[in-house]
């Protein structure tokens, strides 16, 4: 029989963790690498020594521990996500994918229960991309679609680049960022979404991803006092960026229900009281489910931004820095994580992932599938953010039930 979770030890390191990094409002602050980061992947790594796992770090920081199998030989059924949160983070985006895998194993361990093929649990760096971008850093290098050295040279916004951080938090592996021969791979995750709890489902299936594109626009202007400065010889770049955003917004508006945008980071020059600004940063996204829509959606951005610019006498670069999706998980590996779920006489729905998880770069590796419990209001990326006990042990045990399956 397939070992059972212990839930209520799940829970406890899923609060523990959350108290690394802690926000006043309850939530959790762990930009990747800071200290809180490194200080979360010790956690990990002590909880893991009494499992006798092989572990190994990659250079750019992601983390794998092996349990072996009978069969060293045999590819490895992977799982696992991320420990980084974004700056109003919650408590269980990301970890709970960590310490749903972590819990598996341990839960093995507790059943004397030794698998054919091995496991691996791995945390991945990076994968919100607060602080670096983009987002799903370590499993871009680790799948090769950014150069590490490339990844290396990225800056925060405080100028320290991955290279830096990863050296002062002793975070850089000696592996060269590279797949690693897996069976499939599994992930775990909150829904981040309120269609489950609306209909009642306890474990979802995600079948795909929507495609998302990713820019950054730099507005350039002209600096000028604010005082003698008439409105009509004015070319502000901030007051563009701001008719960008509404655009932006009015893009997503005209997408819903299956596509979204946002404008969700800014950067002004010279930012002083008495100067029109000159110079404005500013990231935003396009995402449909269809392809086709989002790169319609990116035209209506770029033809707003076109008029924007020649109405306001103002220059916008244009840099198109990274994109995922439209991403179909794995049908047969979908199908297992149905029938385990019903088999615990638990209510299943398949959902599309409207966020970017590491999964998507994986899914080209090898079989991949991902599964979803329940967000209490659909809050996420919010102090706010949670799902019950009951609600993470469901997720963690069907994980639990198909691992063990997939490897033997």
């Amino acid at each position: 029989m397939t070992p059972t979770i212990n839930a209520d030890r799940l829970w406890q390191s899923i609060m523990d963790i959350a108290a690394i990094g802690p926000t006043p409002e309850g939530g959790s602050c762990r930009l990747a690498l800071s200290p809180e980061d490194k200080a979360a992947r010790a956690l990990l790594l002590n909880w893991c020594r009494p499992l006798n796992l092989h572990f190994e770090q990659d250079a750019i920081g992601n983390m794998f521990l092996r349990r072996e199998g009978r069969e060293p030989a045999a590819g490895a059924v992977a799982f696992g996500s991320h420990l980084d949160t974004v700056p109003t983070g919650g408590r269980f985006d990301g970890v709970f994918g960590v310490l749903a895998g972590l819990e598996a194993m341990r839960a093995l361990e507790d059943a004397g229960h030794a698998t054919r093929a091995p496991l691996e649990l791995v945390n991945w760096t990076n994968e919100e991309g607060s602080r670096f971008a983009p987002a799903m850093m370590g499993s871009r290098v680790f799948a090769n679609t950014v150069p590490l050295e490339r990844a290396l040279a990225i800056a925060d916004d405080a100028g320290v680049t991955v290279g830096q951080a990863l050296r002062d938090s002793g975070q850089a592996g000696p592996l060269t960022p590279s797949p690693r021969g897996w069976a499939c791979w599994l992930e775990a995750h909150i829904e981040q979404g309120p269609v489950m709890e609306a209909e009642g489902a306890d474990i979802g299936i995600v079948t795909g991803t929507v495609h998302a594109r990713y820019f950054q626009l730099t507005v350039t202007g002209e600096p000028s006092h604010v005082g003698p400065t008439t409105m009509d010889r004015r070319h502000d770049s901030l007051a563009a960026a701001a008719e960008i955003i509404l655009a932006v917004e009015r893009i997503a508006w005209g997408a819903e229900p299956r596509g979204r945008a946002s404008a969700s980071w800014i950067s002004n020059f010279t930012n002083a009281r008495g100067n029109v600004a000159n110079i404005t940063r500013l990231h935003c996204d396009v995402r449909h489910e269809d392809a086709a829509q989002a790169a319609v959606m990116e035209q209506a951005l770029r033809t707003a931004i076109t008029d924007i610019a020649g109405r306001r006498g103002v220059l916008v670069a244009i840099d198109p820095y990274a994109m995922f999706g439209p991403v179909a998980f794995d049908a047969a590996l979908g199908a297992l994580l149905r029938d385990k779920a019903t088999a615990r006489q638990l209510a299943v729905r398949d959902l599309i992932a409207a966020a970017g998880h590491d999964s998507v770069l994986i899914a080209p590796l090898c079989p991949s599938a991902m599964l979803f419990v329940p967000s209490v209001g659909g809050i996420t990326h919010n102090p706010r953010e949670y799902s019950t006990p009951e609600q993470v042990a469901r997720g963690a045990q069907v994980l639990l039930d198909a691992v063990v399956e997939l490897a033997g």
